[in-house]
């Protein structure tokens, strides 16, 4: 009107919106503003959003470049088989057609290198070429030497184990174990009744049959009995001394000979172990009956020498993982789902849900240690404990996390205790958050991708590790197991590899953060909320975090996944403190603790900074580094506010991942101890439960993510909205914050009494 007054018309005035046009509007109205940057426009009004760390986003690209070509070298050279099945005699793989068609090869003629001498010139051999398929047991036979030239002992693969649950020697030749023509029971002649035999189990027996032997060969009879002659001829006793060549033909008769059979047992699922009970009481009458020549205390020591080394620890250990992968899968899927249903309800049903919480997680732990306490005193009573060193070394490992997980149990029924009221306090720092999850329900959906890609790249960084781990040099030297020789490329492509897994998962991670942060930003700077929200507020966000901001989330997951690789780097360099030097072990011992806990402190301290970062990159679209400084001055501007949240809302949520984590691997002990097929697969249960304990905890964090990276982007928000004095912050927010600062500032006060007037 004033305008009107000094020359220009004034506007005729507009009438009122109908209501049906009102409503119109209004069903328009969300749609419009549904790709408004609320955060931005109420913080940094006019300012235009802009991609971040472009250069970091190149980087990761590059870098899983790399990934593709490692993994595609391991599937091209690798094969899992190699950690788990043996080699036999004539280096054929138990379980494995060894043909040089299926193993590539353009002959069976090959030059084998002096594993203990590499300036020596190489040795060549053949191999068997045997298709072993139906044979996946490992069996020592006996001695190689001299009819073997540089092995210990004889092993061959076998269907199944010789002698299981027998309670004496097989030493008759039906029963005989045999190299060369007769590797296998069908190729055998059969016996006639003229043919000698040894039919009494004593030295008297056998000498009576190498008696009975010679004076046969002597009469001709060899001549009408040619195959059962050369059958018998096979017999370790009377096998003339002429070696083995190592290029000689598998079924020729320089390398076939014949061995009893002594009692063994199952050792997993490939091979057969001496029964160290029996031996204990019938060692020493074997060697008298055979004269020396068969000694078990030889065969006892070579099967300790295939199974005690480090290296074949190393390799049992990723057998156990491979053969329950069936079983470590299941479980991390059923983490996936437990951590929906687990973020979902809480959303609804808040208090019951803390106490559930608690309730499962106490669960879970007892479980565990009831689980690991029978195994271990099962492992313990086992005939194998004290005689296979890596079976020992897995009974104690598995009594050790036996006596951990009960002290845990013992500290966590403490804990609640001593907290009780002040993890129900906490109910109040996550009603605040379940007021943007009401609001936002698809938020719940946020970390269901990230699991589900981090699901997935397990499965194939998994299976791509045990490539990679099987694709070295096998050496062959007899030692039973073969042994994996790794140059420095293929160290340099399995650090590379494990690197990239944990670059990945945390990358992931921390997309979900930045989804989360996004919706929660344009939540908060939103006055009317039902209305100016928009449609969907979390498909904006995760729009803007992939087209703008995937570079700065680069960046902040690759700086807390050096420190973590560094760590992870720690424990490895920790076998090389001197095992022997007790006061040496013990001194470095301490340093590498101290180390790791600082590593762990400033890991820590990476992520929450990268998590408030993303919440500033949210709100005022600067770089990473920029935007860790600012959320840095926030922060500390409000010190007393955040250290209540970090307290309250994050204590809990550590029981929600607790609870994920435990209840998974609880899940996977169970079915390990109580499922035949994996009990007799598996040697132990620790690392299998170690590995989906890990992976479930990953899983778990990104589901209670949700409702963490909320309250911290709330906090965070409020913050910023005292600082510039905007006004968004509801009077709840504001009494909550206020009254538990207060709270916590009242206890502190009550502990300093005042001093006592002095009397006159």
């Amino acid at each position: 009107t004033l305008l009107g007054k000094v020359g220009t018309p004034a506007a005729p005035p507009r009438p009122l919106p109908s209501p049906r046009s009102e409503r119109l509007l209004g069903a328009r109205r969300p749609r419009a503003i549904m790709a408004a940057d609320n955060a931005m426009e109420a913080v940094n009004p006019g300012k235009t959003r802009k991609c971040t760390d472009i250069l970091c986003l190149v980087f990761f690209g590059l870098f899983w470049v790399g990934m593709l070509y490692v993994v595609s070298v391991g599937f091209t050279r690798g094969d899992p088989d190699r950690l788990i099945y043996a080699l036999d005699y004539k280096f054929d793989q138990c379980s494995k057609d060894n043909s040089a068609e299926a193993r590539g090869l353009d002959s069976l003629v090959v030059d084998v290198p002096d594993p203990n001498d590499p300036d020596a010139p190489p040795e060549t051999i053949l191999l068997g070429g045997r298709d072993l398929t139906a044979a996946p047991f490992f069996y020592v036979v006996g001695p190689g030497r001299p009819r073997f030239p540089g092995k210990n002992y004889v092993g061959v693969c076998t269907e199944s184990c010789p002698g299981e649950g027998a309670e004496q020697m097989l030493y008759k030749p039906e029963d005989w174990v045999c190299t060369g023509k007769y590797y296998g029971v069908d190729n055998r002649p059969s016996l006639d009744s003229k043919v000698p035999t040894i039919e009494e189990f004593s030295e008297k027996g056998v000498k009576k049959f190498l008696n009975e032997f010679q004076k046969w060969k002597d009469s001709g009879a060899p001549n009408k009995f040619e195959a059962q002659f050369k059958y018998l001829r096979s017999f370790f006793l009377i096998k003339d001394k002429a070696p083995c060549p190592p290029d000689a033909d598998p079924d020729s008769e320089d390398c076939s000979v014949c061995f009893p059979v002594y009692p063994s047992i199952r050792y997993g699922d490939s091979a057969c172990l001496p029964d160290p009970e029996w031996i204990q009481e019938n060692g020493e009458m074997v060697a008298e009956v055979f004269q020396g020549a068969y000694s078990m205390s030889f065969i006892q020591e070579s099967a300790s020498q295939i199974f005690g080394d480090s290296g074949a620890v190393t390799m049992r250990v990723l057998a156990d993982a491979y053969a329950a992968m069936p079983v470590i899968l299941g479980c991390v899927a059923f983490a996936v789902v437990l951590g929906f249903v687990w973020a979902y309800l809480l959303r609804l049903f808040i208090k019951p849900m803390v106490f559930l919480t608690i309730i499962g997680v106490l669960v879970g732990m007892v479980l565990g240690v009831y689980t690991l306490y029978t195994k271990s005193f099962e492992m313990r009573a086992s005939h194998l404990y004290g005689f296979d060193d890596t079976f020992t070394v897995y009974a104690d490992v598995t009594m050790a996390f036996f006596a951990f997980t009960a002290a845990s149990l013992a500290l966590y029924v403490v804990f609640l205790i001593c907290f009780w009221s002040r993890i129900f306090l906490a109910v109040g720092v996550i009603i605040e958050a379940a007021k943007a999850m009401q609001r936002m329900p698809s938020m719940l959906l946020v970390p269901v991708v990230p699991a589900l890609i981090t699901f997935g790249l397990f499965c194939y960084l998994m299976f791509g590790a045990f490539y990679i781990a099987s694709a070295g040099e096998l050496r062959i030297d007899g030692n039973g197991f073969a042994a994996i020789d790794y140059d420095n490329n293929l160290k340099g492509a399995l650090a590379y590899h494990f690197f990239g897994v944990i670059w990945t998962s945390v990358f992931f991670n921390h997309v979900g953060w930045a989804i989360i942060a996004g919706s929660v930003t344009q939540w908060y700077f939103t006055k009317n909320k039902a209305d100016d929200l928009g449609a969907a507020p979390v498909l904006a966000s995760a729009k803007r975090v992939l087209r703008y901001h995937m570079g700065s989330v680069a960046f902040g997951s690759l700086i807390v996944a050096v420190i973590k690789y560094i760590r992870y780097m720690m424990y490895i360099l920790k076998r090389y403190a001197d095992p022997d030097n007790k006061c040496y072990g013990k001194f470095i011992a301490c340093i590498w603790c101290c180390i790791d806990c600082c590593l762990r402190c400033f890991e820590r301290l990476l992520e929450f900074i990268s998590k408030n970062a993303y919440i500033i990159i949210l709100i005022e679209s600067e770089s990473f580094c920029t935007s860790a400084r600012h959320a840095f001055g926030y922060l500390v501007s409000n010190l007393a506010g955040l250290a209540m949240v970090q307290t309250l809302g994050d204590g809990f949520l550590f029981l929600g991942k607790l609870f994920v984590a435990v209840m998974s691997a609880g899940l996977c002990a169970v079915i390990l101890t109580s499922a035949p097929q994996f009990n007799f697969s598996t040697t132990s249960i620790v690392l299998p439960c170690l590995i989906v304990f890990a992976v479930s905890y990953v899983i778990g964090s990104m589901f209670m993510g949700i409702f963490e990276m909320a309250i911290d982007t709330i906090f965070m928000c409020y913050a910023i909205d005292e600082d510039k004095q905007l006004g968004y912050a509801d009077g709840a927010l504001k009494s909550f914050v206020k009254e538990n600062a207060k709270e916590d500032a009242g206890k502190k006060d009550d502990k300093i009494k005042p001093a006592e007037p002095a009397e006159a």
